[in-house]
């Protein structure tokens, strides 16, 4: 009798352990935990496991997404402002995403999440559809634009309007790629770092190299090479509209006469950085959009005023 009652509590044992694993199993099969590495920097030496992680914000199919920033050692607002970018995309795609740490936050994250708002702004476009007809490019870019020059004279930079020139072609490339497809998708961010001024930007469209790949250009060049053909000048415009096809080569021209600095350009296969050896490319994981991110000083203003005079 007491075998027969010891064999009956196992048994009910067995089965309360399935039934739990079971209800588990329900709860969480829409749910999955995305945890980020502990090196979290787009511009860093090596992001590949950071760009990885941020992809599977996009590809889960999981509906229930928890993004575990636990373990990251190093975060800065430019990976934050990827971060934001990668969860309304989910979003859009019906996804619910939450962010979480188990573990006490490393003192990089803290003081990214709590970064003051004085000096710094964040601009942000998101349009799908019809809604994107309504845009006038260049309203967005005179609001961005006052700002920017604002904080700039904080640091002694005034009327530099080779910088304008550049941002009003990034903002203005975003916005022409996003009206095509009907999905602008945009994010900015300044912010004074005391004596110098870092603006990120991000857009979450199809990428400069896919961009290019879907407009017929340099489809046997390597990606390396069709990215320097487009700051070289040499690879056209991938609208192949008049009056296009200037944002890269203004670009490449203000890197490499150091009239901005610490430039980091992520898009598709390849991040691109200049230094004194000049244009440093390495391949990574596909990310899809563009990255750049520099900063602006008095005496990248200095030479670009010697350059004029």
């Amino acid at each position: 009798m007491e075998k027969t009652l010891f064999i009956l509590e196992i048994i009910g044992l067995i089965i309360g352990l399935a039934l739990a694993l079971m209800a588990y199993l329900i709860v969480n099969r829409n749910s999955s935990v995305i945890r980020f590495p502990e090196l979290s920097l787009m511009d860093g030496d090596k992001p590949n496991r950071l760009i990885l992680c941020l992809r599977r914000i996009i590809l889960s199919r999981k509906k229930k997404l928890s993004l575990d920033i636990g373990y990251v050692k190093e975060f800065n607002f430019g990976t934050y402002l990827v971060m934001l970018a990668q969860t309304e995309k989910a979003i859009d795609k019906g996804k619910s995403i939450s962010l979480f740490s188990k573990r006490p936050l490393s003192s990089s994250v803290r003081r990214t999440l709590m970064i003051t708002r004085e000096n710094s702004q964040t601009y942000h476009q998101h349009l799908t559809g019809l809604d994107s007809r309504f845009i006038k490019k260049s309203d967005i870019s005179l609001q961005v634009l006052e700002n920017i020059t604002k904080d700039l004279r904080k640091i002694g930079v005034k009327d530099y309007f080779e910088l304008n020139t550049m941002i009003t072609e990034i903002l203005g490339n975003a916005i022409e790629h996003g009206l095509r497809g009907l999905n602008i998708n945009w994010w900015m961010y300044h912010n004074i770092e005391k004596n110098s001024m870092r603006l990120i930007f991000v857009d979450m469209g199809m990428g400069i190299i896919s961009s290019y790949r879907s407009a017929g250009i340099g489809l046997f060049d390597s990606d390396q090479t069709l990215i320097l053909k487009a700051f070289n000048g040499k690879a056209g415009s991938s609208t192949k509209e008049h009056n296009r096809g200037r944002g890269l080569p203004q670009i490449g021209y203000m890197v490499k006469n150091n009239l901005i600095s610490d430039f980091v350009l992520i898009t598709n296969r390849v991040s691109l950085r200049f230094s004194n050896r000049g244009y440093e490319l390495k391949s990574h994981p596909d990310f899809v959009g563009t990255y750049y991110s520099w900063t602006v000083n008095k005496d990248n203003f200095e030479r670009w005023k010697s350059y004029i005079m």
